[in-house]
C-alpha cells in the first residue's frame, strides 16, 4: 500500500489530504484567519482518526513547497519536518504553483496543445508569483514575480490560449482582458494535487533533505507595523 500525506500552507487555505495508491481519499480543508497556526495539526489529527491510521502507515509526508505564504509556508514545514522526524519518513517537496496550475488543468479537461495554464499567488499590490505550464504540465515559464500592467499583456502570445487561476488572478481581470485570456475561478492551492504531484515523486524518491530544506519564498519576508500602532 502506498500512502501519502499531504500538506498545504502556501496561501489563506489550510489543507490537509490522504492519497492511497495514488487516490485521494480524503481531503479536509479551512479558510480562516490564523487557521495555519491554530487548525493544522488539528486538521491532521482528525483526519488521521477518521482513517485509522497512524503517522508510521504512511510512506512519505509531502508539503506545497511555496512561493506563498511566509508564515503559512514557515508553519507547514515546521509541521511536515516534525512528522518525518518522528516515524523515520522521507519529505516531498511540491511547487505550490504546479499544484495549483493542475488543479486548473484538470477543471478545464482540455489537452489542447495550445493550452497555457498560468496560476498566480497574490503578493503586494498589484504583483503576482507566477509560472507557466503546458497542456502536458511541462514548465515553460520558471516562477517570477510578475508586476500586472497594461504592459504585460505584450508577453502574451496571441497564438496561445492563457488559463489565468489562483488568488492573485483576481486583481488581473481588467487589466489583462484579452480574448486569449480566460480567468478561471473557483482555483486555489490545495492538498489534493499537492498529493497528485507527490505521489508520481514517490516512485521517482524524489525527495528533499529534511535537516536542510527550506520554503521557497521567492522574496523575503518584510515585516509591516500593525495598524493601531501607526
Amino acid at each position: 500500500m502506498k500512502r501519502i500525506l499531504s500538506i498545504e500552507t502556501a496561501s489563506s487555505v489550510c489543507s490537509v489530504a490522504i492519497h492511497e495508491n495514488d487516490q485521494c481519499i480524503a481531503l479536509q480543508e479551512i479558510n480562516e484567519p490564523n487557521a495555519h497556526s491554530e487548525k493544522l495539526t488539528v486538521l491532521i489529527e482528525d483526519l488521521l482518526k477518521q482513517h485509522s491510521l497512524q503517522i508510521s502507515d504512511f510512506n512519505a509526508i509531502a508539503i506545497s513547497k511555496g512561493p506563498g505564504s511566509y508564515t503559512g509556508l514557515r508553519i507547514g514545514t515546521s509541521v511536515a519536518k516534525g512528522l518525518c522526524y518522528a516515524c523515520s519518513l522521507p519529505l516531498i517537496t511540491v511547487d505550490t504553483l504546479e499544484a495549483i496550475a493542475l488543479s486548473c488543468k484538470n477543471k478545464i479537461a482540455d489537452n489542447n496543445p495550445d493550452n497555457v495554464y498560468m496560476p498566480m499567488i497574490d503578493a503586494r499590490r498589484m504583483e503576482v508569483y507566477t509560472s507557466q505550464w503546458d497542456s502536458q504540465m511541462n514548465n515553460i515559464q520558471p516562477t517570477n514575480a510578475l508586476v500586472v500592467t497594461y504592459e504585460a499583456k505584450a508577453s502574451f502570445e496571441p497564438t496561445k490560449q492563457y488559463y489565468l487561476c489562483g488568488d492573485g488572478s483576481q486583481k488581473c481581470c481588467e487589466t489583462l482582458e484579452s480574448k486569449n485570456i480566460t480567468f478561471v475561478d473557483g482555483i486555489n492551492a490545495t492538498a489534493k494535487t499537492v498529493g497528485d504531484i507527490a505521489c508520481t515523486m514517490l516512485d521517482k524518491k524524489e525527495f528533499a533533505d529534511v535537516a536542510y530544506f527550506a520554503p521557497f519564498y521567492l522574496k523575503e519576508f518584510q515585516a509591516t507595523t500593525p495598524k493601531k500602532l501607526i
